[in-house]
């Protein structure tokens, strides 16, 4: 019970409501109450899988998290939860998320808060046309990917839409406070083929990677040659399919 509890509370301290969570566990499928926002995502399951990603503390990692009157880049937003969690803690955020009925919720879900909403496609380096391909999942928004194929299983995936692309160099402009990154599987690209001072003036940065998508050792390597201490925060094993990383500049 005291287990139970610890974990009610600890999600309630990083913006989920006791109420949802309670809710929740009696079963009720009502999209949950987040940094004081009624939740708005294109499926079911987005909101929750979110929203139990950041209240977990995933991260709310020392010395990573936001802080107050931190100028947050937020690549890979989807329907906003970890932009409102940083606002929720002081940060001003820019949030950029590519899928268009993603996008309209991201909108939604921060308006009157400290984020503006760039719905666009972060890659590493200008396109030709200045789109990408953004292949759909049909279940899950949280699963849209660059690749072609679904992240977890290598299904290929079959649906997709042209969107803006930006290139990670134009993004960060003159940096940021925290770079965030969670874009199944294109953060391999983003750095493999960014400019060597395109993160010159980041100061922390937290990174989710796809091991479906690359080695990444190779992340790390990058991120120590950009000035960072950069280590697995988690999925250290091999066979672990995806993981977080997080760095600070030294």
């Amino acid at each position: 019970m005291e287990r139970v509890l610890g974990k009610l509370l600890k999600r309630s301290r990083n913006g989920l409501s006791m109420r949802s969570q309670i809710l929740r566990r009696l079963g009720s499928t009502a999209p949950p109450r987040f940094a004081g926002v009624r939740l708005s995502a294109p499926d079911h399951a987005t909101s929750w899988d979110t929203v139990g990603e950041i209240s977990s503390g995933a991260y709310a990692l020392r010395g990573l998290e936001p802080q107050p009157g931190d100028e947050v880049i937020d690549i890979g937003a989807n329907v906003g939860v970890f932009a409102l969690w940083a606002t929720h803690r002081g940060a001003t955020v820019t949030a950029y998320e590519p899928a268009p009925a993603t996008f309209a919720h991201l909108v939604a879900n921060t308006y009157g808060r400290s984020v503006t909403p760039i719905q666009s496609a972060v890659v590493g380096k200008p396109t030709v046309a200045g789109t990408v391909r953004l292949y759909l999942h049909e279940r899950r928004s949280t699963r849209h990917t660059l690749l072609g194929h679904e992240i977890g299983t290598g299904e290929p995936l079959e649906h997709h839409v042209d969107v803006v692309a930006v290139s990670i160099g134009d993004v960060l402009g003159d940096g940021c406070d925290l770079l965030k990154i969670d874009c199944e599987g294109g953060e391999f690209a983003i750095f493999r083929e960014m400019k060597f001072d395109a993160l010159r003036n980041v100061r922390r940065v937290v990174l989710e990677f796809h091991r479906s998508a690359g080695d990444p050792e190779q992340l790390l390597t990058r991120l120590r040659d950009a000035g960072f201490d950069a280590n697995f925060l988690s999925g250290h094993d091999e066979g672990e399919a995806f993981g977080v990383i997080g760095a600070i500049r030294q």
